[in-house]
């Protein structure tokens, strides 16, 4: 027990001189440039998380709850703040209920780094071509069809069912797959680079229920798995005969074959030109330089509202001495004096929720012997939180009589 206390002690003091690192940029120090590097890795997960689940409204509402929140703190809003902090607890309860599916799917994605099963890759002209005219054959015939090209999402968790196929695309294979005999002519068909992977898979309906009131649950289900990816869908109505396609978790009316392949090759544009899978981790590091920025820029301002902006106060704590490994056969019969007078600075926050039981004054009477002793209180002896800075000690020793 006393081992351990001990290594929290030195692992506190370690904290504790990491945070006297000179500044790097005349305004931050090493230590601020960590916390922001971590808060904004923390935001652009969060970017990444709305970005995959299309979630924006949800996401928006809660930032715009906690803003008025905070509003209401800082000019002590009694009113707003009494109305708006039940609100902003049920909105957050009703986000982790809603998407507790994607939240699950997405961390198993990050937390694995695992490579994806259906990755992103380039589609040869040709099919691009045979995929088109098989789309508006289907649509002339009044077959229903849907077709799937996966971004850089993985697919494997949102589809359900389905035959793998791993056939080369053509114009028969299509039409047969959608053929009202077979059995899996009510699935969708999913893409990779010149191959059909699989057929006949089961995708997630869209949530948005009134914007397809007027489409049946094809169209939904197309929506529904571009709703929570960034995967393109060629949906082909049964009913009306169209072709639409959908992005992002929105429908488009395609009129013509020469807009469907346009729509594809937007779609693949700037991708490689040979077939590649991506882990997690290729995404993260690799893409979204936007969201990046966004992240930093983000964590810069919360640094300047929540801890430059509150200002630095000092404390004053008169602390009394603790004694440690004391030797077996002594104690401490005296001590001048029982207390020391220790200033603590940090930001305002950081200090109104600070307890002055964190706050310790350790002596190590270790190699200590019998007698009068002059022990010298430096800042090592002192143990405060890694978030607070020690400024002042006094006195600078004491004097310790062991008998």
């Amino acid at each position: 027990m006393i081992n351990s206390t001990f290594n929290f002690f030195t692992l506190a003091n370690s904290l504790n001189a990491f945070r006297s690192l000179p500044h790097v940029f005349g305004l931050f120090s090493i230590k601020d440039a960590i916390d922001i590097f971590i808060v904004a890795i923390c935001i652009y997960l969060v970017l990444i998380f709305i970005k995959q689940t299309q979630s924006f409204f949800i996401f928006g509402s809660i930032v715009v709850l906690f803003g008025i929140d905070f509003l209401a703190r800082t000019f002590n809003l009694g009113l707003t703040r009494q109305l708006f902090q039940p609100l902003l607890t049920f909105f957050v309860a009703i986000f982790v209920l809603v998407f507790q599916p994607e939240i699950r799917k997405f961390f198993k994605w990050f937390a694995s780094g695992r490579r994806m099963s259906f990755s992103k890759a380039l589609v040869p002209d040709d099919n691009v071509q045979t995929l088109v005219r098989a789309a508006f054959e289907m649509a002339k015939k009044k077959i229903g069809a849907i077709v799937v090209l996966p971004g850089d999402y993985p697919l494997d968790d949102l589809v359900e069912g389905g035959f793998p196929l791993e056939g080369k695309i053509s114009f028969p294979l299509i039409l047969s797959i959608f053929d009202p005999t077979s059995p899996g002519h009510d699935g969708a068909v999913l893409v990779e680079g010149s191959i059909i992977k699989a057929f006949g898979l089961h995708l997630p309906l869209a949530r948005e229920f009134s914007e397809y009131a007027r489409v049946g649950t094809r169209h939904r289900a197309a929506a529904g798995i571009t709703e929570r990816t960034d995967a393109l869908a060629i949906i082909v109505s049964e009913e009306r005969g169209e072709v639409s396609i959908s992005r992002s978790g929105k429908l488009i009316k395609i009129n013509t074959p020469e807009k469907l392949a346009d729509a594809i090759h937007e779609f693949m544009k700037d991708e490689p030109t040979q077939e590649v899978q991506r882990s997690f981790w290729h995404y993260f590091v690799k893409k979204n330089a936007g969201s990046k920025v966004f992240a930093f820029v983000g964590a810069v301002i919360l640094w300047s509202v929540f801890v430059y902006q509150a200002g630095v106060v000092n404390q004053e704590y008169d602390v009394p001495i603790e004694f440690h490994y004391v030797p077996t056969n002594l104690t401490v019969a005296e001590s001048i004096p029982t207390n020391v007078k220790v200033t603590i600075s940090g930001n305002n926050t950081d200090i109104e929720n600070f307890k002055d039981t964190d706050l310790h004054a350790v002596v190590d009477l270790k190699d200590v012997k019998a007698g009068k002793t002059r022990i010298k209180i430096t800042k090592d002896n002192i143990k405060i939180p890694s978030y607070l800075d020690l400024t002042s000690i006094t006195p600078k020793d004491i004097e310790v009589v062991l008998k």
